[in-house]
């Protein structure tokens, strides 16, 4: 059986308030400089449905890993069942996915009963997230980047533009 990750990229947690949640990332942990998107999303599904949403997300890199915030700010979102259900904390790990294009990746994760509940675009990235939340008791994320992808420019930074943001 392959493994449906070989890695993790990223932990994001979700919150109600992104800027005060990176501030304190900041100082309390030394995590940051943060940039900070509200991301123009395309093809929004949530278990199947077209459900369009909007967020807000922050992103820092630490030694090549990402750290995410998420803040959801209208429509439903797994992320707003997150806060609603749980509150605030971590929500989901970005997964690499090893040997999978990122199409047999969601095949197969569905054949293992692992079908998305969450699914859209943003500036050509595709992403997915898994439903493992019962065999796995986490929420794991997958996405597909086009080959020319290019960061888009963040609305803002905190405390200032990360040097080491990749693109």
């Amino acid at each position: 059986m392959l493994p449906l990750f070989t890695g993790v990229k990223q932990v994001c947690v979700v919150v109600e308030d992104l800027d005060a949640t990176i501030r304190s990332y900041w100082e309390t942990a030394g995590i940051g400089p943060w940039a900070v998107w509200t991301p123009a999303l395309t093809g929004m599904r949530i278990r199947g449905e077209d459900t369009p949403y909007s967020m807000k997300l922050a992103m820092a890199w630490t030694d090549g890993f990402m750290w995410e915030v998420v803040q959801p700010l209208s429509g439903p979102s797994i992320y707003r069942e997150h806060l609603d259900r749980y509150g605030e904390g971590m929500h989901h790990v970005l997964v690499q996915t090893g040997n999978h294009d990122y199409d047999d990746m969601i095949a197969e994760a569905s054949q293992r009963g692992c079908a998305p509940l969450m699914e859209g675009n943003w500036n050509g990235t595709q992403f997915a997230y898994l439903d493992t939340i019962g065999p796995l008791k986490m929420v794991l994320e997958v996405f597909r980047r086009p080959p020319a992808y290019k960061r888009p420019e963040p609305d803002y930074c905190y405390p200032r533009r990360p040097e080491n943001m990749p693109l």
